[in-house]
């Protein structure tokens, strides 16, 4: 009978093992890509396969799901697109950058988006392409009343004189998503990097 009792515990506990553990803090992870790229990147969609891609890299170490990039087309931005979490956001060695989506787009963050997937941390001042508002909305320029924002829509540079909200990776302020405006000059091909963030 103990036989048996131990045999039945024994399997208990090896089955209670194989569970996986589940990630009860729910924590949403996000880095900035080691990769820049031009602004003619096939409109959002195709700027949602690059932070995929990196995601799921062999070298990444992020946990796996679905990364969207902090990216407006003049239409859809992560307003319109993200899964509004309300856990933390962390960078991929763990440090935080926002409580939740409501902490994230209240005009600054806890600390800059400053590390890859790799967990590498990039240093100095490096831009990304955002198109995007504090509060994660679509950024909307005009120029003598000719819509010019997001570098037409990512899909190409063809609109003369064409720009786009640009953030930085080394402030906190508003400024992390809103720093500037970059031009999408289609022959100087500028290339910035993009923020990724897990869904």
């Amino acid at each position: 009978m103990n036989k048996l009792l131990t045999m039945i515990f024994s399997a208990a506990l090896i089955a209670a093992c194989a569970a996986p553990v589940s990630n009860e803090r729910n924590e949403k992870t996000v880095f900035i890509t080691k990769s820049s790229f031009p602004s003619d990147m096939g409109g959002l969609a195709g700027a949602d396969a690059k932070c995929q891609a990196e995601a799921d890299d062999p070298a990444s170490i992020v946990p796996a799901g679905t990364y969207l990039p902090w990216l407006s087309d003049g239409t859809n931005s992560p307003d319109t697109r993200f899964t509004k979490s309300s856990h933390p956001y962390v960078l991929p060695d763990g440090t935080k950058i926002a409580e939740n989506y409501t902490d994230l787009t209240d005009g600054s963050i806890l600390h800059a988006i400053n590390v890859d997937a790799t967990g590498a941390l990039v240093l100095g001042s490096q831009h990304f392409w955002t198109g995007t508002m504090t509060d994660g909305k679509a950024d909307h320029q005009f120029v003598a009343n000719v819509k010019r924002n997001s570098c037409n829509a990512w899909n190409g540079t063809t609109v003369y004189l064409a720009i786009a909200t640009i953030g930085v990776t080394n402030k906190k302020t508003g400024e992390w998503t809103n720093y500037r405006q970059g031009s999408c000059n289609s022959l100087a091909r500028p290339k910035r990097r993009l923020t990724c963030f897990q869904q």
